[in-house]
């Protein structure tokens, strides 16, 4: 008797996360403009750092990477309840014998797709503009780091939107409260990330801001576990 339920909740989680990529893959304006925003700016810090010439940007590159992500996935985190909300959908969706919690995974495993998708080709770019040392070495750190941080910003954003959705100022409200919330993740994932870009790699202190995302990832799912059905009934 266990097993029917436990079944019914990934069969359930696998059509709410296939309902959402197929829908944004038919439209794909999140992704168009989550990789526009990237683009544009790594071409403004491009202009705007190497306007007085050559200068060493790696203490930089971090910052640069991470605030672009960051700023990016807001305007996915925006758009991951528009059309459920707009259009009725998620009232029909809390009618069905669905566990709150089951759409709260569906939903942040599909920003957390669209997320690394951007990714996937914004890093390229980034390299080519302003990393100048080689990093192949410690790739798998660095997808280490990439995949623990935007499991952090997809679990809070995902937990955010979800109450920021039904106010009148959403877009507006959701980075008021996002922003420093995230700002601990963004701390420990640039000062990774620049240490992975210098070649510059210490294991001590490495090591200590991969377990600092793993625990930040932790604690907010665990409150999200805790109130997403309070969020999404309100």
């Amino acid at each position: 008797m266990s097993a029917a339920p436990a079944l019914s909740g990934r069969r359930q989680f696998w059509a709410l996360l296939r309902k959402d990529v197929v829908s944004e893959l038919r439209t794909k304006e999140m992704l168009i403009s989550m990789f526009l925003f990237s683009m544009l700016a790594m071409v403004v810090f491009h202009y705007a750092f190497t306007a007085t010439g050559d200068i060493d940007l790696s203490p930089f590159t971090g910052g640069m990477l991470w605030a672009v992500f960051v700023f990016a996935s807001l305007l996915g985190l925006n758009r991951s309840f528009v059309h459920e909300k707009d259009e009725g959908c998620l009232d029909g969706l809390l009618l069905c014998p669905v566990d709150r919690v089951t759409i709260f995974f569906a939903k942040m495993t599909g920003n957390l797709i669209f997320l690394g998708l951007i990714q996937l080709l914004a890093v390229p770019v980034f390299t080519v503009f302003f990393v100048t040392s080689g990093y192949w070495a410690d790739l798998s750190t660095f997808v280490a780091v990439l995949v623990l941080a935007d499991i952090g910003i997809c679990v809070l954003g995902t937990l955010l939107a979800t109450i920021a959705m039904s106010t009148r100022a959403r877009d507006l409200l959701l980075p008021i409260v996002f922003l420093p919330l995230i700002v601990p993740l963004l701390i420990a994932a640039t000062a990774a990330t620049t240490e992975v870009f210098s070649g510059d790699v210490t294991w001590a202190t490495l090591w200590g801001k991969l377990a600092f995302l793993l625990g930040y990832d932790a604690v907010f799912l665990v409150a999200a576990w805790g109130t997403y059905d309070f969020a999404i009934g309100e």
